[in-house]
């Protein structure tokens, strides 16, 4: 490239300072460490489309304008309400024992830094279980971001599919789980989709009640996460586009009178495709695994949306009863086609119709791993999106259980099966 060249690309490009609108709770800090680089300085045309797409990321706005004024940099934003209450109700199973209460108080703007930062409640899984959290935004290049999380995890366990060898009532016990972990988010290049973060966790475990002869029922786990993402995900409250992959391989142990292995995968990948500007199809795979043998380390797939630590929520079969389906991998699908009606500016009704599929290689009380089982429901739902709230997304879903058995279901909830 010539000298004159140069000066003209360079001239093209270059930004003396931002010009910013409709930042009121959420710092300009935040703003400048979406730059590729620090202000005067030269931003091109591409970078200026990823950083609206960051800024749409962050989950703060519910419209996002980024532009060139002159020698500045003109970013218009709408902020939402961030502080979100959310009480869930319902039931996950045939008995009063398998209804869930989950509470929680958010704030996803904490100290204006667009730090997520949060605590629950929740009686699930037939045991009681709390967390607090804090998370800072996934969007900074040039520095290392932090999430942590300390929780107390109750799990009641069922196998009423099972009988024991002696023909007795199957067995049935309480996992409680207190520990935390931390995670450390690397810089990266401004212009690659790939992050990487590293996760050690540690918790002390304790089960009471009718455990199988040779269960570990105390001891403590040790392990240290690493994920890899691969992000080109346009984040858009009524139709957003693009894709996300993300891995997390976690190999630990668990030591108690003897030492066991604790090792663990989880992959993602969350495709969205924006057909009109309020219409999209959302495609959601999971896939899960854990070294088998014991049922105390395995995976849960049912019909609440699992919770995943840093992944947040990864989805589910909806219909499928939970509790039943402990086991040492499963991989799941969610297919779901939305278009919003918009009642105010601000304010819109989205029916979704939706297919959910998967299969699973079920535990049984003593940790033998069964044959693959399939599952598939199909239905549809409504979802309410005030925009002008951060994360808060009511919505209704029903529809048809197929396999592993019929059987309608109802849901309400807040959270949500595909973001």
């Amino acid at each position: 490239m010539s000298f004159t060249a140069s000066l003209l690309l360079s001239a093209a490009c270059a930004a003396s300072h931002l010009e910013p609108h409709g930042f009121s709770r959420v710092k300009l800090a935040v703003l400048e460490e979406l730059l590729p680089r620090p202000m005067p300085g030269c931003i091109s045309d591409d970078e200026l489309v990823e950083l609206e797409r960051r800024l749409w990321a962050l989950g703060q706005f519910d419209d996002v304008k980024v532009a060139r004024a002159g020698d500045a940099i003109s970013v218009t934003v709408r902020e939402k309400w961030t502080l979100i209450p959310i009480v869930d109700v319902g039931s996950s199973g045939k008995t009063l024992r398998d209804s869930y209460v989950f509470g929680s108080l958010m704030e996803s703007n904490t100290a204006g830094r667009a730090m997520e930062c949060g605590v629950y409640g929740a009686y699930y899984e037939r045991a009681v279980s709390a967390e607090t959290w804090c998370d800072e935004h996934h969007q900074a290049a040039r520095r290392a971001t932090f999430e942590g999380a300390l929780q107390y995890v109750g799990s009641g366990f069922v196998f009423d599919l099972d009988r024991r060898p002696d023909g007795g009532e199957p067995y049935t016990w309480e996992r409680r789980r207190t520990g935390g972990r931390f995670g450390v988010r690397l810089p990266f290049f401004y212009g690659t989709a790939f992050r990487f973060a590293i996760l050690p966790s540690a918790y002390h475990e304790q089960s009471r009640g009718e455990l199988p002869p040779g269960h570990l029922d105390r001891g403590w786990f040790a392990g240290v996460g690493l994920r890899v993402t691969r992000d080109r995900y346009e984040w858009h409250d009524l139709a957003p586009r693009g894709t996300r992959l993300s891995v997390e391989l976690t190999p630990g142990g668990f030591f108690g009178d003897r030492r066991r292995d604790r090792h663990a995968a989880l992959a993602q990948l969350l495709t969205a495709f924006r057909l009109t500007e309020r219409t999209g199809l959302l495609i959601n795979m999971v896939g899960e695994a854990v070294t088998p043998g014991d049922p105390n380390h395995s995976v849960l797939l049912g019909s609440i949306p699992a919770w995943r630590g840093s992944f947040g929520m990864i989805g589910g079969v909806r219909g499928l009863p939970d509790n039943r389906n402990r086991d040492a991998a499963h991989a799941f699908g969610n297919i779901e086609l939305r278009h919003a009606f918009a009642v105010t500016p601000r304010f819109f009704i989205q029916p979704a119709a939706f297919v959910d599929g998967g299969v699973y290689a079920r535990m049984n009380a003593t940790g033998d791993v069964l044959r693959p089982e399939p599952a598939l429901s199909v239905g549809g739902g409504v979802r309410v999106v005030p925009t002008f709230l951060a994360w808060l997304v009511p919505r209704i879903d029903a529809g048809r259980l197929l396999l592993p058995e019929p059987a309608w279901f109802f849901q309400f909830a807040f959270s949500q099966y595909l973001y």
